[in-house]
């Protein structure tokens, strides 16, 4: 009686070194570095030191409060990259 085993395969992924989010095309990564939020080169939001992180709400019903910015840029559409206002975080 034979018994069948899984056989290991070895995948290669390709991992942004910012998110650590991972892609199976080196191409696909290596597009998205550039325009990644955790990028400091990126110049976006969530690098940058004006950024004011959401707040859950005082009790269960209250929505809390979004993500803001304390250099006056609206951001309630999406974050920004490339802002001219960037700040590193200290």
């Amino acid at each position: 009686m034979s018994v069948d085993l899984p056989t290991p395969i070895v995948v290669t992924r390709h991992q942004c070194p910012h998110c650590r989010r991972t892609w199976a095309k080196k191409a696909a990564a290596t597009a998205h570095i550039p325009r990644c939020w955790q990028n400091p080169a990126a110049r976006a939001c969530k690098t940058c030191w004006h950024l004011e992180p959401a707040e859950d709400g005082p009790y269960p019903e209250h929505p809390g409060w979004p993500e803001g910015c304390t250099a006056s840029h609206d951001i309630s559409s999406g974050l920004r990259a490339n802002c001219p206002s960037w700040q590193r975080p200290a």
